[in-house]
């Protein structure tokens, strides 16, 4: 059911404001890309140093282990679509589960995107009420009447060109006839 309405008109108003002068396409250019990396060269993505400490022996050796498989041509995702368990048609919901992971979460900032921040104009009820409020109102603004007849042209002259050219398709069609039955004999 649709929130109450002043709780969505509180969350509205404090949306972020973007610049007048700032297009659409370059403002989410700009949401989407990826805050800059603290300690880095310019904030830019790079390859980090090489870690001081050793690695640890239970990770190294499942990445050796995967490493060697993928060697002997055995491949994860191959393994992993052979598997009779992947293909269990509520593995998806189970997996989610699994992982507890929130679908109808986002990175944004609550400011920006809420997705739990739904108008009741959204809902199909309210769209459906609408249309109805504007067809009805259409339909009370054009005046009944208005239109008394409904004036026809008279066909008496396109209805005898008409028939000048079915006679004429007619002494074409059986004159091509005639000809061939000539030709055959």
């Amino acid at each position: 059911s649709p929130p109450s309405s002043e709780a969505a008109s509180s969350r509205h108003s404090q949306r972020r404001t973007f610049p007048d002068d700032e297009d659409d396409a370059s403002a989410i250019s700009r949401l989407l890309r990826p805050l800059p990396i603290p300690g880095s060269n310019d904030g830019e993505y790079d390859i980090p140093p090489r870690p001081e400490a050793p690695c640890d022996p239970e990770l190294d050796a499942k990445v050796m282990k995967f490493y060697l498989l993928k060697r002997q041509g055995k491949h994860f995702n191959d393994t992993l679509m052979q598997n009779k368990a992947f293909r269990n048609p509520h593995i998806y919901a189970k997996l989610v589960e699994f992982v507890s992971v929130d679908e109808t979460a986002t990175n944004f900032p609550k400011d920006l995107w809420d997705p739990f921040d739904v108008r009741e104009e959204w809902y199909a009820e309210a769209i459906a009420a609408e249309q109805k409020e504007r067809s009805e109102k259409l339909s009370a603004a054009q005046t009944p009447g208005a239109r008394t007849r409904i004036a026809f042209e008279s066909s008496s002259t396109s209805n005898s060109k008409g028939k000048e050219r079915e006679k004429d398709n007619r002494r074409s069609h059986h004159s091509y006839g005639s000809e061939d039955r000539t030709r055959d004999r």
